[in-house]
């Protein structure tokens, strides 16, 4: 079977039948042990799903009705699920551990799988952060440009670059990135509360919406719009990407054996301000709720500090997703084992981090629709990273007698919605790209 040798860690030799059976522990003992805490990658896990997407599921679920909430829940043990299989894969064979995702599509379907999935990871790795970066300067723009500053949106974006150099270059892995991930999942959660509170006292009586010119008027809500379920599938499940980082998570951890209790924990967390954050704005607003849902709020103060939490949010995203871009070129390039001298591998990284950035901020900086184009790919890769191939990396695997067929159906059900998603999902992002070319969009 196909495996890329330079990219996996020896382990001692173990029974193979206690890996597809479900028990790691052999293949755990033996494994390189890493330095983070349970809390660190916890926090981590939360950092990368509890993104600012997050403030336009209440227009998913206006969208959908009120039984887009049983569509996220279904998301959510969808991503607990396919994600403890995700790494259960990395120790497939019971004498290696994979380092990335794309040794897993390797050692489960040759140089074909890797290609696809790189193709998925790195637009998701390398195309978050040019995302994040768009909108750390757009939202500092904006704010500034109230006030009077006549900085550019260009010249904020290279500023912002500028600052998130120096993180990147100074966390070496996914453990030293969970002091800023703490930052980022806090971050979410206080945005989410101060909306919260903002739309209940915005809210002038039960059943009534304060409209823009001050007059109170009735809003409405469904309990379901079927034609619109196929889209609140692809966008709930959107919500859940980001797990191309869990291998590195996982790979820091201290204590790998957590690992299912971490996806598990992490997972319902960030579902739990899903839907805190979908039924408040969803209740109070109906169907006049916008995306993100703060652009419901009054003009002021809670607007403006909404701005500042969710940019301070996007932009300490960025090592979060790029080290994990940066730790795939080092790890190909062996770096750590070519004996370098300390501050010569620093250097190293430093060149190659720094590289990464410039070319960040150069895409940011001079591709226009590249927004457009991130839903595109974004709904592609999402959908097939976060649910499908886990799935049928494990099944090629570990093979599908070894599974018994009560779990053979769940797990053909979650491919099967995972590709909807990420089939439907495709779809309204051409559409949307359409638009934009013709002149109906903008950018």
């Amino acid at each position: 079977m196909a495996k890329a040798e330079y990219t996996s860690e020896k382990l001692q030799e173990v029974d193979i039948e206690s890996v597809s059976s479900g028990s790691l522990s052999d293949i755990y003992a033996n494994a390189p042990t890493g330095k983070a805490t349970n809390f660190q990658a916890y926090v981590n896990v939360v950092s990368v799903l509890a993104g600012a997407g997050t403030l336009g599921l209440p227009a998913a679920l206006r969208d959908a009705g009120w039984v887009g909430l049983v569509i996220l829940v279904l998301a959510c043990a969808m991503a607990i699920y396919a994600n403890q299989k995700l790494i259960k894969c990395l120790y497939y064979d019971g004498r290696t551990r994979l380092r990335e995702y794309p040794d897993i599509a390797h050692a489960a379907f040759g140089m074909t799988g890797r290609v696809v999935v790189a193709f998925f990871y790195n637009s998701i790795a390398l195309g978050g952060p040019v995302l994040y970066l768009i909108l750390t300067g757009t939202n500092i723009h904006d704010l500034a440009s109230s006030v009077g500053s006549s900085i550019t949106l260009k010249q904020w974006i290279m500023i912002a670059a500028a600052i998130m150099v120096v993180p990147i270059i100074v966390t070496k892995t996914m453990r030293e990135v969970a002091f800023l991930s703490i930052f980022v999942a806090l971050s979410t959660a206080i945005v989410v509360f101060i909306v919260m509170i903002a739309a209940i006292i915005d809210s002038k009586d039960i059943g009534l919406m304060t409209k823009p010119d001050g007059s109170l008027a009735p809003i409405h809500h469904d309990i379901v719009i079927p034609r619109n379920l196929p889209l609140a599938l692809a966008t709930f499940a959107f919500s859940y990407g980001g797990n191309v980082i869990f291998p590195h998570v996982e790979e820091s951890m201290k204590n790998k054996r957590a690992w299912n209790k971490i996806i598990f924990w992490g997972v319902l967390t960030v579902t739990l301000l899903y839907v805190l954050c979908s039924i408040s704005g969803y209740a109070i607003y109906g169907d006049i709720v916008k995306s993100p849902i703060y652009q419901n709020l009054p003009g002021g103060a809670t607007r403006t500090i909404s701005t500042i939490i969710i940019t301070l949010h996007v932009l300490l995203a960025i090592p979060l997703f790029l080290t994990t871009f940066n730790l795939q070129i080092e790890n190909a390039l062996k770096l750590e084992s070519r004996g370098f001298s300390s501050k010569v591998e620093w250097l190293y990284r430093a060149i190659i981090r720094t590289s990464s950035m410039v070319l960040v901020t150069v895409i940011a900086l001079f591709f226009p629709y590249f927004g457009q184009m991130m839903s595109l790919l974004g709904a592609m890769s999402d959908g097939m990273l976060t649910f499908v191939f886990p799935i049928l990396f494990y099944l090629k695997l570990f093979g599908f007698k070894k599974t018994n067929k009560a779990e053979l159906v769940v797990m053909i059900l979650v491919v099967i919605i995972g590709t909807a998603g990420a089939v439907i999902g495709t779809i309204d992002a051409i559409k949307e790209l359409a638009r934009v070319f013709h002149g109906e969009g903008h950018h």
